[in-house]
């Protein structure tokens, strides 16, 4: 198991029973995420837990669970 902090966040991570996949889990404010990773390098799942922390804390992260609205289509003018 490996524990950290990247940038002011605590991290966990630890081994799969599958070969090559880590189960992460970490807390921004007062929401948790947790899944897992593919990586057959302890240093490359780390790597790859870091790039989602800083997807999360990225401005606009905080709907990204949402998913977008779906407009109608635009109608096609006719120029008679």
């Amino acid at each position: 198991m490996h524990a950290g902090i990247h940038r002011g966040i605590h991290y966990a991570i630890e081994p799969n029973a599958a070969p090559g996949y880590w189960r992460y889990g970490y807390t921004i404010g007062d929401r948790v995420r947790s899944g897992r990773v593919q990586g057959r390098l302890p240093l490359l799942a780390i790597r790859r837990v870091q790039m989602r922390i800083d997807r999360d804390m990225r401005p606009g992260r905080a709907d990204a669970d949402r998913k977008p609205e779906v407009s109608a289509p635009a109608q096609a003018r006719s120029d008679s």
